[in-house]
């Protein structure tokens, strides 16, 4: 079985288009026996998505899609709702599955996904930076300029250094869930384990995408406070636990980062597909049990 990975084609964003087009047609050019899309494809419009996708629909495989926290975005509508009823129904469209609402089975093999969250267990605990600031998702310099001087009223908490560093993780504008981070990611994580215990009865193997960051190792610190600020944003490493808890488990996709990589857990293998805004990455995963990269 040859399975086809990508992320992050950002196809709202000029520059990412034609590199997106030219890796739809490599995709579509190739025998391959499934397609998976691990997140980002598109914004706030939601028919951007729709034609981002579009790309692949003379690929004659199976088709699957996770959602990225860019596909959340809104101006202003309820991003669950997003989430759950309105990027389903666009996939389906386009005759991609979409995982987060369930597995996907082909022949001994099972496909499960989840767009994964944050909880700031990633962050830098050497900068210094309250909780606040990450729940706000803006960094001690940006509070001072973008509205949230709330924050830092009548605190002294803050590092000095800090106070120079504006950096905004954007989902603070765009993403409008009813509850907070750390919420999120339970619910996420719940409908993981359970979609991974349906999985492990009727699979011999299982893979999983997960668009944020599954694994620490995976987050790239380069002791640049502006950077180490958002990889708080990364992801958590509870969906590797819980993807680490079935041993069906073999190969795991992400993305989210940008930034390629790769880490080995016992006899599960997970690979950040690594595409940027103007280079997208097409991995190739050969199910008889060897990974044989990308481009």
């Amino acid at each position: 079985m040859r399975v086809l990975v990508t992320a992050d084609l950002h196809f709202d964003i000029a520059r990412s288009q034609r590199p997106a087009e030219e890796l739809a047609r490599r995709a579509c050019s190739q025998p391959a026996d499934a397609l998976l899309v691990v997140g980002d494809v598109g914004g706030t419009d939601l028919a951007i998505l729709g034609r981002c996708l579009a790309l692949f629909d003379s690929f004659r495989g199976l088709k699957m899609l996770v959602a990225g926290n860019h596909d959340l975005w809104t101006h202003g509508d309820c991003s669950l709702a997003r989430y759950e009823r309105q990027l389903p129904a666009v996939a389906a469209g386009h005759g991609f599955h979409y995982l987060d609402a369930g597995p996907c089975y082909l022949g001994d093999v099972a496909f499960v996904g989840s767009v994964g969250w944050y909880d700031y267990t990633y962050a830098d605990p050497t900068l210094g930076v309250p909780d606040r600031f990450y729940q706000a998702k803006v960094a001690p310099g940006a509070a001072r300029l973008t509205g949230h001087r709330h924050l830092l009223n009548g605190y002294d908490d803050v590092a000095p250094d800090m106070l120079r560093v504006g950096t905004r993780w954007m989902d603070g504008v765009f993403v409008h869930l009813p509850f907070d981070d750390r919420h999120f990611c339970d619910r996420l994580l719940e409908k993981l384990r359970c979609h991974l215990a349906e999985t492990a009865d009727r699979a011999g193997t299982i893979v999983a995408a997960v668009h944020h960051l599954p694994f620490e190792d995976l987050v790239v610190r380069r002791g640049q406070p502006s950077w180490d600020f958002a990889n708080a944003f990364m992801g958590s490493g509870r969906f590797g636990q819980a993807l680490l808890a079935e041993p069906k488990v073999r190969f795991v996709f992400t993305g989210h980062s940008h930034c390629r990589g790769r880490v080995t857990r016992g006899g599960l293998t997970c690979v950040n597909v690594g595409s940027t805004y103007t280079q997208k990455r097409l991995e190739v995963l050969n199910l008889n049990g060897v990974h044989t990269g990308g481009s």
